[in-house]
């Protein structure tokens, strides 16, 4: 039963997609179809950073399968949508602090089985909390379901692992597809700091850039955001040469600066969440020499394909999952073959 022992032992778990109509929902029914198979006494909790679940994609016009819930199962969504849900429920707690775009949070227990729209908060902080609330309430796995624009869910800081849902909706053309996924995937295998130490110790900067000499000592360069054009007027901080810590937002412009810079051998980000470049930046930095490293590194379990586009364009599903995996070296699974 393709991956379904890699989430065995994990508490939370993120699925994410690299674009619209890539298949998340159709991975999560495959996941809890086969949890309630192999392990009917798990007790597993469903929320979104979005809106998901509906029957009718609300950009494309498209139908878009269910998520259906089993007796037992927690899930969080909101007011709105908890009205119109079509299975017995008991309502656990609603959530004041987190709200969503469209109302209060309501966390439930389904009583039986049916079919309902779930809606989480928007923030990372609020999920968290979500994904607290329902492991208190007995969840031995709480999943997220969210879309790669809001790919904060993926953080290690939110979900100890990942499935990552890929397919023709990201693009038509297989190259692309095939080199943006293995872009994505690069960043998601970030290697960790090895010095786990000098980890604990960056992890609790929140903003600001950093600077790490030969001797271990961090220096703050007093800038404020590696976004903002102060970091490249007084440069006085590439004096020291080293490594760089960056725990906000990577861009291509940090990128292509640090790459031209000798002094500098390797740029640390908090996780693979944090950086928005383009692939060939990624590539042009690595190839470089320069070392890109995170402080922790999400867990990957799983990389999903769905040959089919909201467009009607469809690809050939067995191809390119032996394309892809060739590519990047994982097992692909179109769950809806397997």
């Amino acid at each position: 039963m393709p991956f379904i022992k890699k989430i065995e032992g994990l508490s939370s778990l993120a699925i994410v997609g690299t674009a619209k109509n890539t298949g998340k929902t159709e991975s999560l029914n495959y996941l809890l179809r086969r949890l309630r198979e192999e392990h009917p006494s798990k007790i597993v909790g469903v929320t979104s950073i979005g809106i998901d679940g509906e029957r009718r994609d609300q950009v494309t016009q498209t139908e878009k399968p269910e998520i259906t819930f089993e007796e037992n199962m927690l899930f969080a969504t909101a007011e709105q949508f908890y009205r119109l849900k079509r299975l017995p429920t008991e309502v656990l707690e609603i959530e004041r602090e987190f709200t969503t775009s469209i109302g209060k949070l309501i966390l439930s227990r389904a009583k039986g089985r049916g079919k309902a729209l779930i809606a989480g908060p928007p923030s990372t902080g609020g999920l968290r909390k979500v994904v607290e609330r329902m492991q208190w309430w007995g969840s031995d796995l709480s999943i997220i379901d969210g879309a790669l624009s809001r790919v904060s869910l993926a953080s290690p800081s939110v979900a100890e692992g990942m499935i990552l849902a890929t397919g023709a909706s990201y693009s038509a053309q297989p190259d692309l597809l095939i080199q943006r996924t293995k872009d994505l995937y690069r960043l998601i295998q970030l290697p960790e700091l090895e010095d786990r130490g000098l980890a604990l110790k960056l992890e609790e900067i929140e903003q600001g850039i950093r600077i790490i000499t030969p001797e271990k000592e961090v220096i703050d360069t007093g800038v404020v955001s590696a976004l903002l054009p102060d970091l490249w007027k007084d440069v006085s901080w590439m004096e020291s040469g080293g490594a760089m810590y960056v725990p906000g937002v990577v861009n291509d412009r940090l990128l292509d600066k640090l790459r031209v810079t000798k002094s500098f051998t390797r740029l640390i980000v908090k996780d693979f969440t944090r950086i928005f470049s383009s692939g060939s930046s990624v590539r042009n930095f690595l190839a470089a020499g320069k070392e890109l490293v995170c402080l922790n590194r999400t867990k990957l379990v799983a990389l999903t394909f769905n040959p089919q586009a909201p467009s009607g364009y469809r690809l050939d599903s067995q191809e390119m999952c032996e394309r892809l995996q060739d590519a990047i070296g994982i097992p692909v699974y179109d769950v809806r073959r397997i």
